[in-house]
């Protein structure tokens, strides 16, 4: 099941339920419409926006990151159990960013 926070009433179309926080201190903005993807579909649909997947590279960003999901849970009355990052694992101790490159530190 796919939640996607747009409704449509009738033939009329409303605005989708988005929820967007920017954090000056860490100089990014991260976006949601509730929608729960794939890795795949959640990396297209940032590509699509010009954007890219939160990259996770210290404690500042985790914690806005984390702040951010309740946040967002919160406004859009949805319950959020996972955000995608842009870091994957090749195995228990060997981690890799979307693009293949190694995660150092």
């Amino acid at each position: 099941m796919s939640v996607t926070g747009c409704l449509e009433l009738l033939t009329r179309q409303v605005m989708c339920a988005e929820f967007s926080q920017c954090y000056n201190d860490v100089s990014f903005c991260l976006w949601t419409d509730g929608s729960e993807l794939t890795q795949s579909e959640a990396q297209s649909a940032c590509q699509q926006r010009t954007s890219f997947l939160p990259r996770i590279t210290n404690i500042s960003i985790q914690t806005k990151l984390r702040g951010f999901g309740f946040a967002a849970s919160d406004s859009l009355g949805l319950y959020y159990n996972y955000i995608w990052i842009d870091v994957k694992a090749v195995d228990i101790n060997d981690f890799h960013w979307i693009d293949g490159s190694p995660l150092a530190g």
